[in-house]
C-alpha cells in the first residue's frame, strides 16, 4: 500500500510539470512582460483582447483581431500558442522574446499569444498538434507560411526569424 501510495505522488508530480512555482525555476517577474486588458467589437460580437507588452511589443490575445490589424497594415502575424503554466513558455518571453536584437525582428509582425487550452482560437491555428511552446508564421489571409515548436535561444530564434523573412 506504502508502495502504491509513493508511486502515485510521484505520478501526479511528474504529470503536472509546469505549475505555478514556475517563477521559481526560471526567475522573477521582469517588467518587460506587462498585461492590458480592452474590448474588441467585431460586427454584433464583442470579444476581449488582452494585449500583453514583451519588452516593447504589443502581443493580442483575440486571433481574430489580430488577423483584421495585420490586413489594415499589410504585415504577416505571428502567433504564438503557449499555457501561463509552461516553464518553457515563460522562459520563452523572459528571455528569447525580450532580447533586443528579436525585437527588432518581430516589428514587422502583428503578434499573437493564445492559449493552447482556448480551443475556439487554436482553430484558427493549422496544423497545431497540441505541443507548446509552438510559432505559427501566418500571412494576413490566415495561411500558413511555417510554424516551429518548442524553446529556443535567442540567436536560433532570430536566425529563424531571418530565414522566414527571406
Amino acid at each position: 500500500m506504502y508502495y502504491r501510495l509513493v508511486t502515485l505522488s510521484f505520478s501526479v508530480l511528474f504529470l503536472l510539470g509546469c505549475n505555478e512555482k514556475t517563477e521559481d525555476k526560471v526567475g522573477p517577474r521582469t517588467p518587460d512582460v506587462v498585461t492590458n486588458s480592452s474590448t474588441v467589437v467585431l460586427g454584433i460580437q464583442t470579444l476581449p483582447d488582452t494585449v500583453m507588452r514583451i519588452g516593447n511589443l504589443a502581443w493580442h490575445s483575440n486571433i481574430k483581431e489580430a488577423f483584421n490589424i495585420a490586413k489594415e497594415q499589410g504585415k504577416d502575424v505571428i502567433v504564438m500558442v503557449g499555457e501561463d503554466s509552461c516553464r518553457w513558455c515563460v522562459k520563452m518571453k523572459k528571455r528569447t522574446l525580450i532580447d533586443a536584437r528579436v525585437q527588432e525582428q518581430m516589428k514587422r509582425y502583428v503578434l499573437v499569444s493564445i492559449k493552447r487550452s482556448d480551443k475556439e482560437a487554436v482553430k484558427y491555428v493549422p496544423e497545431f498538434d497540441g505541443n507548446i511552446p509552438s510559432f505559427f508564421f501566418m500571412n494576413n489571409k490566415q495561411e500558413l507560411l511555417d510554424a516551429i515548436v518548442g524553446y529556443f535561444k535567442e540567436d536560433d530564434f532570430l536566425e529563424y526569424i531571418k530565414e522566414i523573412d527571406e
